[in-house]
């Protein structure tokens, strides 16, 4: 575990976005707290191979609106030579742009609206049938149902095997054993295979069917890109919004009177929705540094490695006011809860609807809901973080 010549002794934190305990505490917390002790947050960890932390929130800004300077080629840290990319994720632009377009209609805002009416079903189903049992751990309860399913069926994949493919996903994510993650992505890989090939022969109304309509500068997708394309789905669909969800209803039920405003103002949760994503952003993505450079006053390498912390940067107090307030009157920029610049999330229109709803179903049908204090979140690092369990009682 060494640090490399030219990082300044100074601008060293020994941080594993994995391991370290503190992170089972709250993860979002404990990266804030090492991001402020740093000019622009950028600091140098040598665990995990030894990485580049960019916290800052302007730091983090340029970087992802710089990707000839900060490729998404490697997407692991540490980096990892695997057969599997993730598209568009590993593509930098231009050719970015054309996969990215390839299935920007499966995402687009007018597809997502037609949606609302069966979220806002399923999200009262899934409140009601824990309405009267005065408590729930809402992670599996609600968070997981809710978005897992419904990104399922866009997808097309089968409902009933929801518990095992989320599993899956939290494995190849978060394990911090390597070749747990590895067997993970291969059982993943192979899944989506068989259903591409089912695919191939009957088609559905689902995204992975839509992938054979799709082409790039005319062609259709090869076996490889549509793999690519559905690990992807796969991964995203199955952990993100979860996670989302779970932190602003955790920060809901530690403040009993923002509970009761959305109950009285509903129309205060499109407010809410992006406070909570700033607030708890829970994203880390990693980049490559391309060539030698000197960023934001800090001398990189070609080749090192880079985690983009959008969890610390949406809590820079040189971008936002009181950034540890949760203030849904907030002004200004803009946070980075879905990344920025090329690779912004293509679902976060999706995302957005789900939180909204689910927001507004669960304080307006739940009576006055606190988090059990006999049984604490169970918090989880990694590239996306997240809580495995969030025990609630009303």
């Amino acid at each position: 575990m060494t640090v490399p010549a030219h990082v300044p002794a100074d601008l060293v934190y020994t941080m594993d976005i994995r391991l370290d305990e503190e992170l089972k505490k709250d993860p979002i917390d404990y990266l804030n707290n090492i991001a402020r002790q740093f000019p622009n947050g950028i600091y140098y960890t040598p665990k995990n191979g030894g990485h580049w932390v960019i916290s800052g929130y302007q730091a983090l800004c340029d970087a992802a609106r710089t990707p000839d300077l900060f490729s998404s080629r490697k997407v692991n840290i540490p980096p990892v030579e695997s057969p599997y990319l993730l598209i568009p994720i590993n593509i930098d632009p231009p050719a970015h742009g054309k996969y990215r377009q390839a299935i920007a209609a499966g995402f687009s805002p007018a597809k997502m609206r037609d949606m609302e009416g069966y979220i806002r079903e399923f999200s009262i189903n899934l409140i009601e049938a824990v309405k009267d049992k005065g408590g729930c751990d809402f992670v599996h309860a609600v968070a997981e149902p809710l978005p897992i399913t419904i990104f399922m069926q866009l997808v097309g994949l089968p409902v009933s095997r929801l518990d095992e493919f989320r599993g899956w996903a939290m494995s190849a994510l978060s394990d911090t054993d390597p070749a747990v993650r590895q067997e993970c992505l291969e059982k993943i890989v192979g899944f989506m295979t068989q259903t591409i090939e089912e695919r191939r022969v009957k088609r559905g109304k689902d995204m992975i069917s839509d992938l054979f309509d799709a082409t790039i500068d005319g062609r259709p997708l090869t076996m490889e890109e549509m793999q690519a394309y559905c690990l992807l789905f796969f991964l995203a669909g199955l952990d993100t919004v979860v996670n989302g969800m779970s932190f602003g209803v955790r920060h809901f039920a530690q403040h009993p009177e923002l509970q009761q405003q959305i109950r009285d103002n509903p129309e205060i949760i499109p407010a809410v929705v992006e406070e909570a994503l700033r607030r708890y952003s829970f994203v880390n993505t990693a980049r490559q540094v391309t060539r030698d450079c000197e960023f934001h006053g800090v001398q990189m390498k070609e080749g090192e490695m880079v985690m983009l912390c959008e969890a610390a940067a949406d809590l820079d107090p040189q971008a936002f006011d009181n950034p540890l307030e949760f203030d849904i009157k907030r002004k200004g920029v803009r946070h980075v809860a879905f990344n920025t610049g090329p690779h912004s999330c293509l679902g976060a229109h999706l995302a957005r609807i789900e939180l909204g709803i689910l927001y507004e179903e669960w304080c307006k049908r739940i009576p006055q809901f606190h988090i059990d204090e006999n049984t604490p979140p169970e918090f989880v690092g990694g590239s996306v973080m997240g809580m495995r369990t969030l025990h609630l009682k009303w």
